[in-house]
């Protein structure tokens, strides 16, 4: 009678470890089905990084690449919380140059996030935006600029300052050429 007591008992912790242990391996392919409207917002064709004369393109840069995540966080923080909109600008001659790797004529320093255009379903909390811009002016060297691309008119950038960024600016892209190109 005791054997088939405790014969029960494991029978049911057994069956129910195997119902908890499945039911736990479909609610993890439930959480990581769904595809928010901001990943598809983010698909990053090239990465481009100025310091100086010398340009760099990366082609399809990881979405986790520690330089892009940092840049897109400056966007959000520039136009959501402490950028001071400066306003429209119509070029900014630095970009008009080919996205290719190589020296540039002007002395600049720049992250530029080249992307598929984006523009929000009504409801969704995100600007149109195409290409984003994180530039330093030699005017305001302690400043960031943040330039976003208009994706209905691609010669027209709306430009916000972030005082006090423009250092940060300068480390993180000279940490990621070190890291990436050995400079």
């Amino acid at each position: 009678m005791k054997k088939c007591i405790l014969f029960l008992i494991l029978l049911g912790i057994a069956s129910g470890c195997s119902a908890v242990s499945s039911q736990g391996e479909h609610n993890h392919e439930q959480v990581s089905a769904p595809h928010s409207v901001d990943s598809q917002a983010e698909e990053v064709e090239k990465l481009v990084v100025q310091r100086g004369h010398d340009r760099f393109v990366f082609e399809n840069p990881s979405r986790c690449m520690g330089i892009l995540v940092n840049a897109k966080d400056l966007y959000r923080f520039a136009y959501r919380r402490d950028g001071e909109e400066l306003g429209d600008e119509q070029k900014l001659p630095f970009l008009q140059e080919k996205l290719e790797e190589g020296t540039s004529q002007y002395d600049k320093v720049y992250i530029r996030i080249v992307q598929k255009p984006f523009i929000p379903e009504s409801g969704v909390n995100e600007f149109p935006r195409k290409d984003i811009v994180i530039y330093l002016d030699p005017q305001n060297p302690n400043d960031a600029f943040v330039g976003v691309q208009n994706p209905h008119n691609l010669d027209e950038w709306k430009i916000y300052q972030v005082k006090d960024y423009g250092g940060w600016v300068k480390k993180e892209i000279d940490l990621h050429l070190a890291l990436h190109t050995g400079l």
